[in-house]
């Protein structure tokens, strides 16, 4: 199995970290650990860390149930995660290989088993947008206090 690229230091004001993710739902609980030590690590508040590990969660997820994988390296495919942390914000940008449509919100019933993971987004973000380039999709989110 593919292992997640390391993450080697903390986030400070402008450093964009990045992890390359396996093409599978396991590599959920490996994206969160990840920002969640680099985020604590730089000192961000215990809520807005929070509220990042939520929108991490959604559009890793999104991205490895809906979308193609991303070749990464030359030994696997998956998607990457990529954050950055300016002026108490956190830019969370997603990349994978596109899906049959470009992710949006949609307004789930309360019985639908799904389809609330970019409303969640919503909430939590004070901006989130997806751009396509090249055949890769990428899903950005700003977090912040």
């Amino acid at each position: 199995m593919a292992q997640a690229a390391a993450v080697q230091r903390s986030a400070t004001a402008g450093d964009t970290r990045a992890l390359e993710l396996p093409n599978a739902i396991s590599s959920v609980p490996t994206a969160r650990h990840a920002v969640a030590h680099d985020l604590h690590s730089a000192g961000l508040a215990a809520t807005l860390v929070d509220s990042v590990l939520v929108v991490v969660t959604e559009l890793v997820s999104n991205a490895l149930q809906h979308a193609r994988p991303v070749r990464l390296t030359e030994s696997h495919e998956g998607v990457l995660l990529r954050w950055t942390v300016v002026n108490r914000h956190v830019l969370i940008d997603v990349t994978d290989g596109g899906g049959t449509g470009q992710p949006q919100l949609q307004h789930a019933t309360p019985a639908a088993p799904q389809g609330r993971g970019l409303a969640m987004v919503e909430a939590l973000a004070s901006h989130w947008s997806v751009r396509t380039d090249n055949g890769r999709v990428t899903v950005q989110a700003v977090v912040g206090p």
